[in-house]
């Protein structure tokens, strides 16, 4: 039975909150008899923008509010919409989401990014759409320089939740409601920005470079201003063109390369995180030296593709994530680090270099095919199981790359075999195929062939060589960085790079970059 003092003692029953969307939470209101009746809420009018009813109907308000004209509402419910990160706490607000946006160029645009003097902010969010949009053969443009994930960068939406009592009688348990209801929402996450996927051509740090890349201050001295771009990158690929050793029997080649494995912690500290084996030098000290160089680089930590001791080595791929952070003073944790995602990359290597005017040829006397150490040399069986493997992660969320080292010396355009290797490739699920041996750069493409398109690099050159031939073609060169998320190439830069002895460094001109983009619009035209 009641007791006679029931009505004058406060009561607190329980009000069921509806689930939140992104928490699934319930939540559990306090509320005083005197105020017992559900929260009056109104959605503010005044705000006309589309993303309000939509951001709504994924973070709802609880299931006992009613919805009642604004002036007789408990609490008024808005969304803002702005470009930019909301950083500030405001009272009664939560920010949902922010998301990455950016404008879009055709991908052979030489342009990588807009001038905010010549496209003001406002006219660049009109133009600009959601960076998972963007796809190649289209690119994001950057906006002043930065891209999405850069400090800084401008072109980022924001949605913020607000729910602020009007001051009714009750204030104090609306105000409590509103908060529940805020404190229920998840948290925005910062904006994904982009993986940086960079890629070199020919390494051969030989004696010269390897004493240079030694000294104190060796890989600023080899690299100059292309130093904090190679650091700059979340992976950086690149082709060893040589052996590491200072063993074995040189092979009766014209040129025979090698360097010392001391060098090879200096070039890892310059940016370089794993190299390509599968090349015309790797076995330029038989099978001593390659087992030197096998030795060597895993003793330094620095992965390889495209060669092993045997079969199964040679023919592993190189699996990595923005996660992983290599044995250096720039991990990938560091202030380097561009992406609040985690990527994923798959690199396998292969060999298809003509038999050289001296005789060598990989497959018969370098290639691991033999039963002996050696590199992957691209014959039917070799190439079909990369093809297998490609058909069978083409949907795991990983880049797919592959290396080939393939090519007529010297010159500007893919050879038939190149072509028809490198788009069999692509067909089969990779969607970057990084080509090196020509010395001197090549044409750009991106292919669409079947049920799949990739891009192609049918030459990047050289990138640092310590012994080229008198030919000044082989001196011009580049630094190809791609910006991914979601195993997706979204942009490209190419960094221009011009070798003068033992170093490299950064072109200023714009000769390289117009012959590059020059070669590679004559390409899509055929």
């Amino acid at each position: 039975m009641p007791h006679a003092d029931d009505a004058a003692r406060p009561r607190f029953p329980r009000l069921a909150a509806a689930q939140i969307v992104a928490s699934a939470a319930a939540i559990v209101f306090l509320i005083p008899s005197s105020c017992a009746r559900a929260p009056r809420y109104a959605i503010d009018s005044s705000i006309d923008d589309s993303a309000v009813a939509s951001t709504l109907s994924a973070y709802p308000v609880p299931g006992h509010w009613r919805r009642v004209d604004p002036r007789k509402a408990d609490i008024m419910v808005s969304v803002e919409s702005s470009w930019g990160v909301f950083e500030d706490v405001v009272p009664g607000a939560r920010t949902v989401s922010a998301e990455a946006y950016a404008v879009a160029g055709d991908w052979l645009d030489p342009r990588e990014s807009l001038r905010s003097a010549e496209t003001g902010l406002v006219a660049a969010a009109a133009l600009a759409e959601p960076l998972s949009s963007i796809t190649m053969p289209r690119k994001a443009l950057a906006y002043d320089g930065l891209y999405p994930g850069d400090s800084g960068y401008p072109l980022v939406k924001s949605l913020r939740v607000s729910a602020v009592p009007t001051g009714r009688d009750g204030r104090g348990v609306f105000a409590a409601e509103a908060s529940a209801y805020l404190d229920a929402l998840p948290e925005a996450a910062p904006p994904t920005g982009l993986t940086w996927i960079g890629a070199v051509g020919d390494v051969m740090p030989g004696l010269g470079t390897s004493a240079m890349l030694l000294e104190l201050d060796g890989p600023e001295r080899v690299f100059k201003r292309l130093l904090p771009v190679m650091r700059s990158q979340d992976l950086l690929i690149a082709n060893l063109e040589t052996a590491v050793t200072q063993r074995g029997v040189e092979w009766p080649k014209t040129f025979r390369f090698r360097m010392p494995a001391a060098a090879l912690t200096p070039l890892m500290d310059s940016g370089v995180d794993v190299v390509g084996l599968a090349n015309n030098h790797v076995y330029d000290y038989t099978d001593i030296g390659f087992s030197d160089t096998v030795a060597a680089l895993k003793a330094a930590g620095l992965p390889f593709i495209g060669a092993g001791l045997d079969w199964n080595e040679a023919l592993r791929p190189f699996d990595w994530s923005s996660e992983y952070s290599r044995s250096s003073e720039y991990s990938r944790s560091s202030e380097y680090s561009r992406s609040s995602a985690s990527e994923k990359v798959a690199l396998w290597a292969l060999a298809a270099f003509p038999v050289e005017r001296t005789g060598f040829s990989g497959l018969v006397h370098a290639s691991v095919q033999r039963g002996e150490p050696g590199l992957l040399w691209a014959d039917d069986e070799a190439v079909a199981e990369i093809e297998r493997s490609l058909a069978a992660r083409k949907d795991d969320g990983s880049l797919l790359a592959v290396s080939v080292h393939a090519g007529y010396e010297y010159t500007y355009g893919p050879n038939a075999l190149q072509t028809r290797l490198y788009r069999s490739l692509v067909d089969a699920g990779a969607d970057l195929v990084l080509g090196h041996h020509p010395h001197v750069l090549q044409p750009m493409e991106w292919y669409e062939g079947g049920s799949h398109a990739g891009l192609i690099v049918y030459s990047l050159g050289n990138f640092v060589f310590d012994d080229v031939e008198d030919n000044p073609k082989g001196l011009e060169s580049m630094l190809l960085s791609l910006g991914v998320t979601d195993g997706r190439i979204r942009t490209l830069r190419v960094y221009p790079a011009r070798m003068d002895g033992y170093t490299v460094d950064l072109d200023d001109g714009d000769a390289i970059r117009s012959l590059l983009w020059t070669m590679s619009e004559a390409w899509a035209e055929e």
